[in-house]
């Protein structure tokens, strides 16, 4: 029953007009764990999953609550064709649809979204973006895998990750604690009255490896729903959140990460990130026109003690914006457009060193950057018959980067300052799909478009020797797609194979050098099933199958860090999935054990050393006495497996992120 109120409360949210068309869908919804409502596909628009012509997953806040994630990447893990490797404390990169992907080619791939609003800046994006994201406070987390719709422009590149946030209850408070066994302290709270939700979180970790604890706050205010005549409806949100993190380092030596004496070490205990970030927004609708105006602020400073010289950087950036968008019965028109100020500054207080004394002692970079940013975007439906619909749009996106460098321009070790200069950027986006409803059961669908961004600030500005100002261009993904969903009583099954090619990769490869052409391709297969064969018991997990493979041959000085044409691309695990086990023997209690399994991978791009991968199992179970409270308990690691996180091949070595040995979190949740 709770299953059901949770579906028909989203078709409701969907709208009066779209709901006759949700009528024949809601049975076979209320069989299934996920609320099928998506708004990520059409930024606010919502409709129901299975028919839009992608792979999209989407988590509802009945099955976040039951993972009861402290680290994002617990919950996103669980989606198809998505492994995110964690590092220290609340530090992660992300793959979805690609290898694990480092520096600015890991922070603008994917584009991290609160209630459809990019937490960053394009340029000015964060590998470790999900830590901003208010996954505390989410109504649903939508994961849209490939590149994005015409809606969104750069990042969306191999896929969006969107939160949505809890909408205000009258009269309602709620509440969640959560302890473990070794040190670990998190709390939320929220409070909802007319249609206004305050929401808090707080969270201390101690850390399992030496020095490795970490604290953060965040908060977020928001007025839902409110009419302001005429026909205009407002929502608006604000939300805050600060970090102050002792970062854990990579242990060091071959299969490290086996070894008791080493793996809880940490060989940094100097490291550190400290980050504030503050961001608001507002959703003005007036018939079927949405603005969308926004502001944002971050803050950063972290040690950079994954290469040598670990100098310190400070980076920032403040933006205001505006994502202006027409919905008609077939069509949707839009423009956006964003100014934004940004800095970095880099200094290394160590002495010199390095393979060649190249990380100097002293400033790296100092300089600032404003952007312009403007779009232009547009996308039509149109039906075929009765069964088959097309889909085909476009996307136009200008950039405007100009560059301000504060101090002098020279040469200092690997480190290369440049003049002021300006630079720009144009990208076109098409995309096309095809939808076919086979039956009332199933549905397939076919999607080629094109992915595209500009390089990231950091790619352009932080120069090494070996490079040339503006040489760098955009980079472009291009991406065929078909999938096919299937419905039927109780089982949800869901497939989709894809193929992208690369073109201009800008990466880092393992001797830290910028490598600025690359090009790499990506074949995939991925599944999802998800069964419930008796009241009492579900069935549900995903498979992945991914070659990715380098396009281009790049000679380098070793042969780990050479680059050969057809080789693997390195932290790309071919095979890898998930599988669940749950039973619900009798009303208000469950328990689920998790399968979790990552295969082998090349830890460098010579194709020289591999992780054999992991296989780690969690025990999850919950029992709710009231609405008022529901105890959960959940044991990561249940068989104490030594495991990597994270593992590559780096600066001539092994290099690993050990993962959590056997802990047990239990809590309490309920609302009031």
């Amino acid at each position: 029953m709770r299953k059901f109120l949770m579906v028909t409360t989203s078709v409701f949210w969907a709208g009066n007009a779209q709901a006759q068309e949700f009528t024949d869908e809601v049975t076979l919804l209320a069989t299934t764990y996920h609320n099928e409502i998506i708004s990520v596909a059409k930024r606010t628009n919502r409709q129901i999953r299975t028919k839009y012509p992608a792979a999209v997953e989407v988590f509802d806040n009945l099955k976040i609550e039951e993972v009861s994630a402290v680290h994002p990447a617990e919950l996103l893990n669980k989606v198809t064709g998505v492994h995110i490797h964690r590092g220290s404390g609340l530090e992660h990169l992300t793959s979805v649809r690609s290898p694990i992907l480092t520096g600015g080619a890991g922070a603008g791939s994917f584009l991290y979204l609160q209630d459809g609003v990019p937490l960053r800046a394009a340029g000015f994006s964060n590998v470790n973006g999900l830590f901003e994201a208010q996954t505390e406070f989410a109504e649903a987390v939508e994961v849209f895998k490939g590149p994005g719709s015409v809606l969104y422009g750069s990042n969306a590149l191999h896929g969006l990750i969107n939160i949505r946030s809890q909408p205000a209850f009258d009269e309602q408070q709620r509440y969640k604690i959560t302890v473990s066994d070794d040190g670990h302290f998190s709390g939320t709270f929220s409070s909802s009255r007319d249609k206004t939700v305050a929401r808090v979180a707080l969270v201390s970790d101690n850390g399992f490896r030496d020095n490795s604890g970490y604290d953060q706050q965040k908060f977020s205010l928001s007025v839902t729903d409110t009419n302001l005549g005429s026909d205009v409806r407002l929502d608006w949100h604000v939300s805050a959140q600060n970090l102050n993190q002792e970062t854990a380092g990579f242990i060091r030596g071959d299969d490290a990460y086996l070894d008791d004496d080493i793996r809880f070490t940490n060989p940094n205990p100097e490291a550190y990130r400290d980050a504030r970030s503050v961001r608001t927004h507002v959703r003005l609708k007036k018939n079927d026109f949405v603005v969308i105006p926004y502001a944002r602020w971050t803050d950063m400073e972290f040690l950079r003690h994954f290469v040598p010289g670990q100098a310190t950087e400070k980076v920032g950036h403040w933006s205001v914006g505006s994502l202006n968008t027409w919905y008609g019965d077939n069509l949707i028109l839009g423009f956006d457009a964003e100014f934004t100020n940004g800095f970095l500054d880099e200094f290394q207080t160590g002495p010199t060193t390095g393979f060649r004394n190249d990380f100097v002692q002293g400033e790296h970079y100092d300089y600032e950057v404003d952007t312009i940013t403007l779009a232009g975007y547009g996308e039509y439906d149109l039906a075929l018959g009765d069964k088959t619909e097309l889909s085909f749009g476009a996307r136009a996106e200008y950039v405007d980067y100009s560059y301000d460098n504060k101090i002098d321009t020279a040469d200092v070790g690997r480190f290369r300052r440049v003049d002021d200069r300006s630079d720009d950027f144009f990208i076109i986006t098409p995309k096309i799909a095809l939808s076919y409803r086979a039956s009332a059961r199933t549905r397939l669908y076919a999607r080629a478009v094109r992915g595209a961004r500009a390089p990231q600030v950091t790619d352009l500005y932080s120069l090494q020797t070996q490079q040339q100002p503006g040489e760098i261009r955009n980079e472009t993904l291009d991406s065929f797609e078909a999938g096919l969903k299937y419905r039927w009583r109780r089982l949800n099954f869901e497939a989709a194979a894809y193929a992208m090619e690369k073109d201009n990769f800008f990466f880092r490869n393992s001797a830290g050098l910028n490598v600025v052409n690359g090009k790499t391709s990506h074949r995939g297969l991925e599944a999802s099933a998800r069964w419930a064969p008796a009241d009492w018991l579900e069935l549900s997990g995903n498979i992945n199958f991914a070659d990715h493979t380098y396009n281009f041959s790049d000679a380098a000085n070793s042969a780990s860090n050479t680059i050969t044409d057809g080789a693997k691309v390195d932290t790309a695990p071919e095979f890898y999935g998930t599988g669940v086990i749950k039973i619900l023997p009798f009303e208000d209690f469950s328990a689920e054990l998790e399968w979790r399994h990552l295969g082998e991978y090349f830890l460098d791009p010579g194709n020289t050393q591999t992780y054999p991968g992991h296989d780690v199992f969690v025990l999850r179970s919950q029992y709710k006495f009231s609405d008022a409270a529901t105890i959960f308990a959940r044991m990561d690691n249940l068989f104490d497996k030594r495991y990597a996180n994270r593992a590559d091949f780096a600066f001539g070595g092994e290099r690993y992120f050990p993962g959590r040995p056997r802990t047990l979190f239990v809590g309490l949740r309920g609302e009031f």
